[in-house]
């Protein structure tokens, strides 16, 4: 599966979406600060954002998810999306 591009939040927090479903935070210059599972916890995530960026718009964030959603439903659509080492997205 390919890399997906980071979803920037500002100029020093982006989400990256990887093959088991969680998000990464990253923050420039010290690299993962948090984590937590997409697919399962999506309503969340706008907490996670604002916990460690409390200047995040409600228009970033939006735009940070379905950026997000878009690639998820790539994951699911390849088959690529992996939870517990089985794969849990495979469309027939």
């Amino acid at each position: 599966m390919k890399q997906f591009e980071p979803a920037r939040i500002n100029d020093q927090y982006s989400l990256v979406l990887n093959p088991t479903g969680n998000v990464d935070l990253y923050k420039e210059g010290i690299g993962v600060v948090g984590s937590m599972s997409y697919y399962y916890t999506r309503n969340d995530l706008p907490l996670f954002i604002c916990r460690h960026d409390p200047t995040a718009d409600l228009r970033t964030i939006h735009d940070v998810m379905v950026q997000l959603d878009n690639q998820m439903d790539e994951m699911v659509d390849c088959g690529c999306l992996m939870v517990g080492g089985r794969n849990v997205a495979a469309r027939y």
